[in-house]
């Protein structure tokens, strides 16, 4: 999570350098990888077992880190 936080901080910084569409979608696509995520971490807390759920929030964390590191990259690409 430490690195997804730090990742987000610096996409943010850059916010100067990426149009306010480009932000405002990347945001948008964070949310609701964040609901999944969410979702995810709910449904296990019944069935903690459940190998579908457990690869699902993996999947979706991986999901959001990439995100994170191409908006992270478009931003030290442009300068």
């Amino acid at each position: 999570m430490r690195r997804s936080r730090i990742s987000k901080r610096r996409c943010r910084s850059g916010g100067g350098r990426l149009d306010a569409s480009t932000i405002a979608i990347v945001e948008h696509n964070l949310q609701i990888i964040d609901q999944a995520i969410g979702q995810a971490r709910e449904a296990l807390v019944g069935d903690p077992a459940n190998s579908y759920l457990n690869s699902h929030l993996v999947e979706a964390r991986r999901r959001k880190l990439d995100l994170l590191r191409r908006a992270t990259a478009l931003t030290t690409d442009m300068n």
